[in-house]
């Protein structure tokens, strides 16, 4: 039938786009992370009671079983470390978590996970119960540090996966990519993606992300001296590579090249503008200061 058969709208009139992942909100000024699926089956009151399976093997890294401590509510995230660099999938609004699962317990693919609900720290009507899926990147592992510099005016409840620190990826483009081309590998895939900003950041600090995964991250680490690093960024911010250089300049932060055409959206833009100066936006900074804060 399509991926587009199965996406959970936001109301009866809304296009059904607005279950996808990107700029689908607000009339395109507002970001979805993920995909909203369906359910196949409802009871009577309009519950829905389908069961919620793991799409790939992996590892439980965070479980929340708090309905009202997330806009995901109930959530779990899986952690892919047979993957380069590691994926994390993500599956939210459960209305309960299978019983038994704890956080390190290993998930083969197709494992009963919990079942789809509506729950969330805000209010998600029955009759739109769905599963949210997110798959992505983590790209801080002192997220923490982070947010408590933000002053936010609620604590951060959930470590390093908290919603801010997990960049997605469009799932439908990923597997679609995959069904066509079944031997299509991750690092691949991520390789395919367009690049959107290339910036030179000067830092001797390494981002997490060249620590965890570095032969995808940041293939140049052999060891040679380097003060900063050549960061891309693909389609809503997903990183794409780092290499560290070694480079004399006085500008903190310079923006190499930018393909504007591909940055044309009203709710996420990775650069802005200031007089005829070319900028990070708020969005590309919170990405740059996880990636390398300590």
């Amino acid at each position: 039938m399509g991926f587009h058969a199965f996406l959970q709208k936001t109301g009866p009139n809304k296009d059904v786009r607005s279950g996808a992942f990107g700029c689908v909100r607000n009339h395109g000024r507002k970001f979805h992370e993920g995909l909203d699926l369906f359910p196949v089956k409802s009871d009577r009151a309009g519950k829905a009671i389908d069961t919620v399976f793991s799409a790939m093997p992996g590892r439980i890294a965070y479980l929340s079983d708090a309905a009202k401590n997330s806009a995901y509510g109930k959530y779990l995230v899986l952690e892919h470390q047979q993957y380069n660099p590691t994926l994390y999938s993500l599956y939210a609004h459960l209305d309960s978590i299978a019983s038994g699962l704890k956080t390190g317990d290993q998930i083969a693919v197709a494992q009963p996970l919990g079942k789809m609900g509506n729950t969330a720290s805000f209010f998600i009507p029955l009759n739109r119960s769905h599963l949210h899926f997110e798959i992505g990147v983590r790209i801080s592992n002192n997220f923490d540090v982070w947010y408590r510099r933000q002053l936010f005016k609620t604590p951060n409840k959930h470590g390093n996966f908290n919603g801010y620190n997990l960049v997605g990826i469009d799932p439908i483009g990923f597997y679609s990519a995959y069904k066509n081309n079944p031997s299509l590998s991750v690092d691949s895939y991520l390789r395919s993606l367009p690049e959107v900003v290339k910036l030179l950041i000067i830092t001797e600090k390494t981002p997490y992300l060249a620590k965890e995964n570095p032969e995808f991250w940041a293939p140049l680490m052999d060891g040679r001296p380097f003060n900063s690093w050549v960061c891309s960024f693909g389609p809503f911010g997903i990183p794409l590579r780092f290499e560290p250089v070694l480079q004399d300049s006085k500008k903190k932060l310079t923006i190499i090249s930018y393909d504007e055409k591909m940055d044309n959206n009203f709710c996420r833009n990775l650069i802005s503008s200031k007089g005829k100066e070319l900028i990070p936006s708020e969005q590309l900074e919170m990405y740059l200061e996880l990636l390398f804060i300590e």
